[in-house]
């Protein structure tokens, strides 16, 4: 029996790799799950509402109780 010419096998394989098989195909990615959307407004409501009322607060405290 004679051995196969190695440029052969490496073409034959490369051939083989390049057109793939049938039914090897992977099979589709599940369906993306849908996007919960962040709660941006009332982050925000509730940043300026604290701001709000820390500035409330310390113009109280200095009113109060002025330096000196």
């Amino acid at each position: 029996m004679t051995r196969p010419d190695p440029a052969h096998l490496l073409s034959a394989a490369l051939r083989a790799q390049a057109g793939g098989s049938p039914g090897a195909a992977p099979p589709p990615p599940p369906p993306a799950a849908p996007r919960r959307r962040l709660p941006v407004v009332g982050v925000l409501v509730f940043a300026l509402l604290l701001g709000l009322l820390a500035g409330t607060l310390a113009g109280l405290l200095t009113l109060l109780y002025p330096a000196g």
